[in-house]
């Protein structure tokens, strides 16, 4: 049973909800609550305490959208669109692959700067290059948003991960709670089904169980063998082990839905485009996308995070979407972290 959590809506121009169904907040005290609380966790939840209570926190975008700002003794002063001000670590700071510079406040805080705020930064700064700046002396770092991973693109890297004594945190050795509670609603017609990154094949079981004929994919050989040992009484459903952008051409265009799941998560960040031109690729023309995906502020992996800014912004010029939603009935650990999208092939 998953623990109950209240919940506090930030949308994409940073404004804040208590319920995504009434309006804004706009009294300045509670957004002071909100904004001076909010604080990413250790293990990447977004968090905040308001009146009393703590609430996770879905945001759309970093949750501080800093409209201006300015440099004193060293320090960069950060001001939000609701005229709340912060200080930021300037040993977090970073630039995402659209050149917004973003980091987190010293109370542990996400911020990005709007375009006005960018412009202010470069104005002020005594000089600036692509890695950095300096604010009033002080040099500040401005690496890539992501932190690279090494063999994070070999089959082995993976496999030794299902080898070890503990079980990977992926593996929920059952399918997705999000899948479990929406295959039902969905009411698809007998369906050609891929999984990309299917693991041990749960998520590939559940939509095999339900008649579906299921093709699962996987780069570790170790996690294919499960899955078939595991499974092997579902005549629907078939593995094949091989990096995914490796996929034979034949398979192109030849599926109803692509299942996305801990994949896009998993990847090297830099292949994030590529894998969305493959679920198209894989896709009928009448094709849909079913997906979760892990929102969440974390710029190492796997698994790496990502925001509903990041995932729209790559998705949008290749799929319609047919629902989007925030998962408030996942497990505890992933609880305000995953994303339900259906979206149709354009």
């Amino acid at each position: 049973m998953s623990k109950k959590f209240g919940f506090i809506t930030i949308d994409e121009h940073g404004d804040i909800f208590l319920d995504p169904d009434a309006p804004a907040l706009t009294d300045p005290l509670q957004i002071e609550e909100v904004h001076y609380n909010l604080r990413l966790t250790d293990d990447f939840s977004l968090v905040t305490e308001f009146q009393d209570e703590e609430h996770l926190v879905e945001s759309f975008d970093h949750p501080l959208h800093i409209i201006s700002l300015s440099f004193k003794d060293k320090k960069i002063f950060l001001r939000t669109k609701q005229n709340t001000l912060f200080e930021a670590d300037n040993s977090k700071w970073s630039v995402d692959e659209w050149d917004r510079f973003n980091g987190l406040t010293t109370s542990k805080a996400p911020f990005v700067l709007t375009d006005n705020a960018q412009e202010q930064l470069f104005d002020l700064s005594d000089c600036f290059d692509d890695e950095s700046f300096v604010a009033d002396g002080e040099y500040v770092a401005t690496p890539p948003y992501f932190i690279d991973t090494l063999h994070i693109d070999k089959s082995n890297f993976w496999s030794e991960i299902y080898q070890a004594p503990e079980n990977p945190g992926w593996n929920l050795n059952d399918s997705a709670e999000a899948f479990k509670d929406m295959l039902p609603r969905l009411k698809l017609p007998k369906s050609r089904i891929l999984v990309l990154g299917c693991g041990e094949g749960h998520d590939a079981a559940l939509f095999a169980k339900a008649g579906h004929v299921v093709t699962a994919v996987d780069f570790s050989k170790e996690a294919i063998e499960r899955g078939r040992q595991k499974y092997s009484d579902l005549e629907n459903l078939s593995f094949y082990e091989s990096n995914i952008f490796h996929l034979p051409t034949e398979w192109n265009h030849s599926f109803d839905v692509v299942v996305e799941h801990t994949c896009f998560c998993a990847i090297p960040p830099e292949q994030r485009n590529e894998l969305v031109r493959l679920y198209r690729r894989m896709l009928h023309e009448e094709g849909q996308l079913l997906a979760v995906f892990y929102t969440m502020e974390k710029r190492s992996g796997p698994p790496f995070g990502a925001t509903e800014w990041e995932i729209r912004k790559r998705t949008q010029e290749h799929f319609q979407y047919l629902f989007w939603g925030r998962l408030r009935n996942s497990i505890t650990r992933r609880m305000g972290k995953e994303l339900f999208v259906l979206a149709k092939k354009r």
